[in-house]
């Protein structure tokens, strides 16, 4: 029925009716009831089913011969601008192993706030949506009372032909609805992957989507149509469009060949020795260096130059309108793709050795106890003197074997005054309370004749010589972003701050808890207390669980995001930071540069060429949003990457066996890194024998029986049982405790033929969650 008979059939009068409509849209938000064609609604799941579309008639004998379903009047998307009152705003994360529940992270950078699979409504994954929260003895739990913006366009998966449809049976398992399509389908898409736009969203928790089919992309399993899928889905384009390949021709080959005006109003700075320090592998160099004795006593003079982008990539041009869509260069295991036309990336704008190249320059004097007493900020033009690496810096600085190495040995000075800088620099940074995380990366190695082949996973741990040289790099790099943020907050300017808030307070009283369980102490009022958090992470260096417990310190801080209200950057301990050295790769990076030279030239201070003129607020918290979604956005594409091969690779290993530890207790299983190849999988808990139940204050599985436990660190040795490229998903079983052999000898799993059927342990609070679901 429609809504106006509901209400006349329930005898509501005037003053009622409108808690009739309410009580519908709440049935409507859990599921109980959905609304079809013509606004009519009805009990889930009662209606007739919801129309795909037909493959073209040479297709199925049975789709030429019958009838298919009707397909459904098209709905707008069904999102509101207005926040109800008293709701809290933010984006919702739901857990990607399909268990319906997620969190969502407030735009107030308050503590993520639970939201079950019953209070989610039909929000999905990424979505903006205003809710009501409340606090339990957890922390806050929350209910989606609408969806402010969509955070999902695309869909990937596999075409599958049922009930006489083409239908799309989606990848993220988060996606639980049907999915329809709208036009016809070609036959050569069935069980093929496929690109689809998502044009009507669910209306209900069981109603179906509709998609428009993009793209066919070829078999699921094929590496290059996984990673097409990826990047497609994320809308991450490597070809730029017509009319920035139009700018990029017109790009000069070297600084003056077409604008004499390009060293007006600048420092001469070629005489300085800068050099520039990379992975060997880099194409293009947004920095350089170069250190020198100051003036007065005992004080170090650090020289930062960065690309002047902002020169040649000018505002509201084609360029900069995809610089900006973009975001951020994305980097892939076999190729990059960049921000900008590799004429300005690895061109004009690169700090290559041997040539002109414009810049914006950072000049810090740092005293003995790396304080800066003095900064200044200017437009130059430079000459970079060499083009160096980490390794090889590195082996000339710190090597015990030291090799001749004429390239970095010819610079040999200037790298001790930059060890040096770098030292005062970071002890300065360790006294505030900055936190270094040493944790190991995924390098993937692809057969060089053909990448669709992985050769292995590794971690990607560089030797202490190389570790070190970068730091220097990084220690430079961090003094010259904040020698900028203080310069604007000088002038009381709103800019792109980089903000990093303190922990959350439900993460990190867990981890409080799983800390004293190991008989690590941490106090739980020292949330806000960056120096605190820097001596637990050296207390827990070198135990079996520093790891996972450093993981779970990172897990508990906020994620760090741009914005313009300063909160300061917990993880630098720092007040005042902004991201000004990397406008080649990062665009908040470049709308920094612009606003800089803009404050300069009103100084009357050394600018180069300005362009535009001040944004309002507005615009600048619109920048810092999307800035920040982009990154994200970078990062989950890099992620799901690395863990595509990883899965690749692990598809020739089952039934093989592999040593590793526990990384990760949740109500899942326990997760497994393996040592070599740097592969992570999951035991489900169903998998465990039927006595082990969880703990989830201590995150462990413990047998009241035998008092044995699986926890974080535990050596184990596991078997590949299953694998899913597609979901990217490695599942594995127990064979052995290698922390405890003794415990081992009763098989901790039994055979798959005397196996009885799992009992359902006890539940945890979070356990309970799933199983409502």
């Amino acid at each position: 029925m429609k809504a106006t008979e509901i209400v006349e059939r329930s005898g509501a009068d005037k003053k009622t009716r409108h808690r009739v409509r309410r009580l519908l849209s709440e049935l409507l938000e859990i599921g109980q009831i959905e609304r079809g064609p013509g606004k009519r609604y009805a009990i889930a799941g009662t209606q007739d089913s919801i129309a795909g579309n037909f493959l073209p008639t040479s297709g199925a004998k049975q789709a030429a011969t019958q009838p298919g379903p009707v397909p459904p009047k098209r709905r707008p998307l069904e999102t509101v601008e207005a926040v109800p009152d008293g709701a809290v705003v933010g984006r919702i994360l739901v857990h990607p192993g399909g268990f319906g529940f997620g969190f969502v992270q407030l735009d107030d950078g308050g503590d993520n706030v639970f939201v079950a699979a019953r209070h989610r409504g039909v929000a999905m994954d990424r979505d903006k949506v205003a809710l009501k929260v409340w606090q339990t003895l957890r922390g806050p739990e929350g209910r989606v009372l609408a969806i402010l913006e969509r955070g999902r366009a695309r869909l990937t998966g596999t075409v599958e032909w049922k009930d006489s449809a083409a239908m799309l049976s989606p990848d993220d398992p988060r996606i639980s609805n049907r999915v329809f399509f709208d036009g016809k389908v070609p036959r050569n898409a069935i069980g093929n992957a496929v690109v689809a736009e998502i044009i009507e969203y669910p209306q209900s928790e069981r109603a179906p989507m509709v998609a428009r089919l993009l793209s066919i992309l070829g078999a699921p399993d094929d590496p290059r149509t996984e990673i097409e899928k990826i990047l497609a889905c994320e809308e991450v384009e490597e070809r730029f469009p017509p009319a920035v390949e139009a700018e990029a021709k017109t790009v000069p080959a070297y600084v003056g060949e077409r604008d004499p005006l390009d060293l007006k109003d600048r420092e001469d700075l070629r005489s300085l020795p800068f050099v520039t320090i990379d992975p060997e592998t880099a194409r293009d160099f947004d920095d350089a260096i170069c250190v020198e004795t100051a003036d007065e006593p005992g004080k170090l003079r650090l020289w930062v130059a960065v690309a002047d982008v902002a020169h040649y990539v000018r505002s509201g041009t084609a360029t900069d309108t995809e610089a900006e869509r973009r975001g951020v260069s994305v980097y892939l295991p076999d190729r990059v793709i960049p921000m900008l036309p590799l004429c300005l990336s690895a061109g004009i704008c690169s700090l290559s050795p041997s040539v002109d190249r414009l810049a914006m320059v950072v000049r810090l004097d740092v005293d003995r106890n790396g304080l800066v007493s003095d900064k200044k900020l200017m437009a130059a033009v430079i000459h970079s003197r060499g083009r160096l690496h980490y390794a090889g810096v590195g082996q000339t600085l710190f090597g015990t074997a030291r090799k001749t190495d004429e390239q970095h040995d010819a610079h040999l000075a200037q790298l001790l005054l930059l060890s040096e800088v770098s030292r005062r620099l970071r002890d300065a940074r360790s006294r505030r309370g900055g936190l270094d995380f040493e944790l190991p990366e995924a390098k993937v190695e692809l057969a060089a004749d053909d990448p669709r082949i992985v050769l292995n996973v590794k971690r990607s741990k560089a030797d202490e010589t190389t570790r070190r040289a970068y730091q220097m790099v990084e220690d430079a790099m961090l003094a010259a972003n904040e020698a900028v943020a203080e310069f604007f907050s000088e002038r009381g300017l709103d800019v792109l701050w980089r903000v990093h808030a303190p922990p959350r307070k439900e993460p990190f009283l867990k981890l409080v808890e799983v800390a004293r369980s190991l008989g690590v102490h941490l106090e739980p009022d020292v949330a806000d207390k960056p120096t605190a958090l820097r001596t637990f992470l050296s207390e827990i260096k070198g135990l079996p669980q520093e790891r996972s417990l450093s993981y779970m310190v990172l897990r508990s801080l906020n994620q760090a995001a741009y914005s313009v209200d300063n909160v300061g950057h917990f993880g630098l301990g720092a007040k005042l930071y902004l991201h000004f050295t990397s406008p080649i790769r990062r665009y908040p990076d470049l709308v920094v540069h612009r606003l800089l030279k803009l404050v300069l030239r009103q100084e009357g201070l050394l600018s180069g060429r300005t362009d535009g003129t001040w944004p309002v607020r507005k615009e600048m918290k619109a920048w810092a949003i999307d800035s920040s979604l982009r990154e994200r956005r970078a990062m989950e594409v890099e992620r799901e990457v690395v863990d595509l091969y990883r899965a690749l690779l692990m598809r020739a290993h089952i039934g093989e066996e592999f040593s590793g530890a526990i990384s990760a207790v949740t109500t899942a299983g326990l997760f497994v890194e393996l040592d070599d190849p740097f592969v992570e999988g999951l035991i489900p808990s169903e998998r465990l024998d039927d006595e082990f139940e969880l703990y989830d204050q201590k995150l462990r599985y413990r047998s009241e029986r035998t008092g044995q436990s699986f926890e974080m660190g535990l050596r184990v040795r596991v078997r590949i049982d299953a694998v899913s490229v597609p979901k990217r998903r490695i599942d594995m079983s127990l064979v052995a405790d290698e922390t405890h052999p003794k415990k081992s000898k009763k098989p901790l799993l039994p055979a798959a033929s005397k196996r009885p059927a799992p009992k359902r342990p006890t539940p945890t609070r979070t356990a309970k969650r799933r199983t409502r679901k």
